[in-house]
């Protein structure tokens, strides 16, 4: 097993051949992932210690003071977070083009390129009344995709709805929290009212860890009582479901902060807190957690060996719970993503953090997988799915959030105010550059093709020589067709 761990870590092609290719996607893209932080976690570490303020970063990112003075702003930082800014959303574009071209590779290598799952069989869950596919032709199970647009919309869409109004709700707890602890730290101005300060995002997070459990649970039921045929659909439209309320429950307060309330020092407190805060927890969740429940609850009733025969192994491996799926990864993962690409201008030492954070989950992870879980039996996949899509619409996104945060500095304010320009002007030349940029990253991603160039020449080559193939089976040559005329010559 602890041979397996390392293979997990290492060997793509290893854990393609043993856990199937989701599994094999996820560890390549984490794997991928995390080594692409390290250029925006050099850039952070290198504004925050050349700016002379690495100290200030952090006492304003957990102070609470809502006092920044136009000083603070100016200089040396401005331009740092200027540069962070347009690096977070090149590097966003950049990433994702690269990691198309890597997954590409990788299916290629795998044999799943060009997977087709439009006639897949029916899953498990799958009812209905007994009939004939008119597709197929076969005896399965029939539902009329009305009544399943009839679920949808009659009771799906209404309870996603609910949750996100108990996001809403959570987001106003938070600032009725923040403004109490605000009122009652002015008032006492002690080393207790400061520490005070955390409590709204300490308990804001935790009910938005809570919610986003009972909802994922309740995503599941309400798409099972959808009722789709094929495996693809059903995780298509789960995963649709928990992306909408996970974007709106982890990036819904900072949006307000940012577009709304425009307080630049509330929204740096508020992204240190989701940060240091979510890590934590979930490092004891991923790590502590499962070591705890391995080393004393597993290990005292794991009776194998390594010179046991491997059908004891794989009785032993039986008891083990079913893998829950990947879902919680990727979640953590396009958070992580959302917060870096969306805000990191504001905090630039979010990349170093994540960095911190996922050299231990890919560790993590593996543990979980090789040693508390049973071994996943999933069908072949060509990609990440839908989740490569929720990335590269956050990295779209980012430059809208980061234009309007650069917009917000004081220092930037004050040289337009000189240069005697007007709120107007202002917003439009800020639509001008978010309109430059964009155009950046579209042309970036047309430069980096999606398929590397030796892949595409093979691909061309197999469809070259299927098209003679079936060129020759049309018109055989002469001499085939001069051999059947003989054999039924012969036969008459």
């Amino acid at each position: 097993m602890h041979a397996l761990n390392n293979f997990l870590l290492l060997y793509p092609d290893s854990v393609n051949s043993y856990f199937g290719s989701p599994v094999a996607f996820y560890f390549s893209f984490l794997d991928f992932y995390t080594w692409s932080l390290l250029p925006p976690a050099i850039l952070g570490l290198s504004i925050t210690y050349f700016s002379g303020e690495a100290q200030k970063e952090m006492d304003d990112s957990v102070s609470g003071s809502p006092v920044q003075s136009i000083e603070a702003d100016s200089g040396p930082v401005v331009g740092g977070h200027m540069i962070q800014a347009v690096f977070s959303m090149l590097w966003s574009t950049v990433v994702m083009e690269l990691w198309k071209r890597r997954s590409s590779t990788l299916s290629y290598r795998w044999g799943t390129l060009h997977l087709a799952e439009r006639f897949a069989e029916p899953r498990p869950g799958f009812h209905g009344d007994l009939g004939v596919n008119p597709v197929t032709g076969r005896m399965e199970p029939l539902f009329p995709e009305w009544q399943r647009d009839v679920r949808m919309a009659l009771v799906s869409v209404p309870m996603v709805g609910l949750f996100l109004g108990l996001v809403v709700v959570g987001m106003l707890g938070f600032y009725w929290g923040e403004a109490q602890v605000q009122q009652l730290h002015t008032d006492w101005d002690s080393l207790l009212s400061q520490t005070l300060l955390y409590m709204p995002s300490v308990l804001h997070i935790v009910y938005s860890n809570v919610l986003a459990t009972v909802y994922r649970r309740v995503a599941k039921s309400l798409t099972e009582y959808e009722n789709h045929r094929e495996e693809s659909a059903y995780e298509k439209h789960l995963t649709a479901k928990v992306l909408v309320f996970t974007f709106f429950n982890c990036f819904a307060v900072l949006f307000h902060i940012a577009f709304f309330k425009q307080d630049v020092p509330l929204l740096r407190k508020r992204l240190a807190s989701l940060l240091i805060i979510t890590q934590l927890v979930n490092q004891v969740t991923e790590v502590v957690i499962p070591f705890l429940v391995d080393r004393f609850i597993s290990a005292p009733h794991r009776t194998e060996s390594e010179d046991d025969p491997p059908e004891d192994k794989f009785r032993n491996q039986s008891t083990l719970p079913a893998f829950p799926g990947l879902f919680a990864e990727y979640i953590e993962l396009l958070v992580q993503f959302g917060y870096l690409s969306l805000f990191s201008c504001v905090y630039p030492l979010t990349a170093v953090l994540l960095l911190i954070n996922n050299l231990t989950e890919i560790r993590s992870d593996a543990y979980k997988i090789c040693k508390l879980f049973r071994k996943p039996f999933t069908p072949p996949v060509a990609s990440m799915g839908v989740w490569r899509i929720a990335f590269e619409v956050l990295s779209f996104a980012s430059v809208v959030t980061n234009c309007w945060l650069l917009m917000l500095s004081p220092w930037l304010q004050e040289l337009c105010q000189e240069r005697g320009l007007t709120g107007t002007n202002i917003l439009m030349l800020a639509v001008l550059v978010e309109h430059l940029l964009i155009l950046v990253k579209v042309v970036l991603a047309v430069l980096i093709p999606d398929e590397p160039d030796w892949i595409r020449k093979k691909i061309e080559h197999i469809e070259f020589t299927s098209m003679q193939a079936l060129r020759e089976q049309v018109n055989p040559p002469p001499y085939i067709s001069l051999f059947i005329i003989l054999v039924v010559f012969n036969i008459l």
